[in-house]
């Protein structure tokens, strides 16, 4: 029997999302992007366990003039940076065409505001795509609600730090995300390398006990 979704190679695997077979193939490349996977799918969680490890292969491949930073940012601010990368993970599903170079420029210009910020001047830059603009907003978002928690309105999917989050640790928990996404860059797999492993990593039903944790612990 053909895979039932290319209708071209054999279907060998039981797709829980499809109620049907399809191939390894399909299952590999539209896992979660393009098919509903549930979590109880074994197919998911081997596959999972897969992307953990090349998750951990481009930390280790991220400037290594920065890895001091990058085991501290990940020490002291893991809660922040799983935060970002479910809004990064949940962007992607949502739009489809989300590429590593949109959510480079969303990161990059809100890099550049809370640097200029660390001046001492209050500038908010935005982008012109307004797809990037409103992953940048969204992103600035979730910075805010760790910086002002007081001021409420903290919808935080991941949790919420006791302590204030300063402006330093804000950048530096940006520029990690930032480093993670230049090493994909790098490696020119695919447009949408980062974004897509973080769409397939992060689980969409998280453990109520589990939610402080970043894809890995370092």
């Amino acid at each position: 029997m053909k895979c039932i979704i290319c209708n071209q190679r054999k279907g060998k695997r039981f797709c829980p999302a499809k109620n049907a077979l399809i191939c390894a193939q399909c299952c590999g490349e539209k896992r979660v992007l393009e098919i509903d996977c549930p979590e109880s799918c074994e197919y998911l969680k081997v596959g999972r366990s897969h992307e953990v490890k090349e998750y951990v292969r481009h930390i280790r491949n991220a400037d290594p003039r920065k890895s001091e930073m990058h085991d501290r940012v990940l020490r002291e601010n893991e809660e922040i940076v799983a935060h970002l990368e479910l809004v990064l993970a949940q962007a992607r599903l949502t739009v489809r065409d989300l590429a590593d170079k949109d959510a480079a420029e969303a990161l990059d210009l809100l890099l550049e505001t809370y640097r200029t910020e660390d001046k001492g001047i209050l500038y908010e830059k935005t982008a012109n795509d307004l797809r990037v603009d409103s992953l940048r907003r969204q992103l600035r978002g979730v910075v805010e609600s760790y910086r002002n928690p007081d001021k409420g309105g903290n919808e935080a999917l991941i949790g919420s730090q006791e302590k204030r989050l300063s402006l330093k640790s804000a950048i530096e928990s940006l520029e990690f995300i930032r480093d993670l996404l230049a090493s994909h860059l790098e490696a020119g797999v695919s447009p949408s390398s980062y974004v897509d492993l973080l769409a397939r990593i992060i689980p969409r039903e998280r453990p109520s006990d589990d939610t402080r944790r970043s894809i890995i612990i370092p």
